[in-house]
């Protein structure tokens, strides 16, 4: 998909220049972005770096570029945002923002099922470990197996009860409630993971194919020349490892009784990991990546806890289940 370029709009950068912001950043050295017009022949420093990182990465900049449908659509929205918003760093926070509203309803009845979980992951826990307990007996792991006669026949016949009470509680609730141990998580692995794969695609395809998005690429956005190169600073690898940890921590499920050490231990591997993440992407990504991940991280971890604070009705099952367990548990004489 060829653009023709269009020079920047020469009255917002010389409102630029008035502004208090802008003179800041060039006393810091920050020569691009929103805040500074670019210096002559800037666009075409930019466009020489990048067809030596596209060379780099083993592409030909100058092929001629067909991408997927939906990476063209949204490589096109992308440009169609630069267009209506005049910043490189705008369209792609818009982008990220507009996808996350259009999936809204998805993404709220994912949220309510995996608050939901909280409450019933515990009774789930609890039924599937009287299951699996009913299942040793009758299998003879209790020691049963050892008994003969009478006893035997007796202890058996039992363990056939239980396993039969444990089945049809389990039933009842899953049932009654609709209950999955992994129910909302369709969401973040049917629709977030995979456009946040495919904007990668997009992006990548821009970053190696720079002469085709001349307008966006040569676009200056916030310290940087192009929001395609990486960042020297690593500030938006930062920021993006940031985000993902801000909604691992505010919005991490409570441990069930006994696990608190391994849930702190899964804690500490998030954060390694995310550490381990901005120096092995900093120098590699394009800076429009980390953006991306940043405005969803914020997004997600911002949602999530207003939805449970102030949107979330816990779940009240009506405990069929356990009446009818207490009720054959009479009827049996137990």
């Amino acid at each position: 998909t060829l653009e023709v370029a269009a020079p920047l709009p020469p009255i917002s950068m010389s409102l630029s220049r008035s502004r208090p912001l802008s003179r800041a950043l060039r006393l810091w050295g920050f020569q691009r972005g929103f805040a500074a017009a670019p210096r002559t022949g800037a666009e075409e420093e930019v466009l020489r770096a990048l067809r030596a990182a596209a060379a780099d990465a083993g592409a030909n900049p100058l092929d001629l570029y067909q991408p997927w449908l939906l990476m063209d659509v949204l490589q096109q929205s992308l440009l169609l945002l630069h267009s209506a918003t005049g910043d490189a760093g705008a369209a792609v926070v818009a982008a990220a923002l507009l996808t996350r509203l259009v999936t809204a309803p998805w993404n709220l009845t994912s949220l309510r099922r995996r608050c939901d979980a909280l409450v019933l992951m515990p009774v789930y826990m609890e039924l599937a470990k009287s299951y699996s307990e009913a299942q040793a007996r009758r299998g003879g792991l209790g020691g049963e197996s050892t008994l003969g006669g009478a006893a035997g026949a007796a202890k058996a016949e039992k363990a056939e009860a239980d396993l039969q009470k444990a089945t049809e509680r389990f039933q009842a609730f899953t049932q009654e409630t609709g209950f999955h141990p992994v129910q909302g998580l369709g969401y973040q692995v049917g629709v977030v993971l995979p456009i946040g794969l495919t904007y990668f695609g997009a992006l990548y395809g821009i970053m190696n194919h720079p002469d085709s998005f001349r307008s966006f690429v040569t676009s200056p956005s916030l310290w940087l020349d192009s929001l395609v190169l990486p960042d020297p600073y690593g500030v938006l690898p930062c920021l993006s490892a940031l985000a993902l940890l801000a909604n691992a921590e505010l919005n991490a499920n409570p441990p069930q009784p006994g696990q608190e050490d391994t849930a702190e231990y899964f804690r500490m591997v998030m954060r390694g990991a995310l550490l381990t993440w901005v120096p092995w992407t900093a120098s590699s990504l394009p800076a429009a990546t980390f953006l991306f991940i940043a405005t969803n991280g914020f997004y997600t971890a911002g949602i999530t806890w207003y939805y449970r604070k102030y949107c979330w009705v816990p779940p009240k099952p009506s405990m069929s289940w356990k009446k009818r367990q207490n009720w054959k548990r009479a009827a049996c004489g137990h």
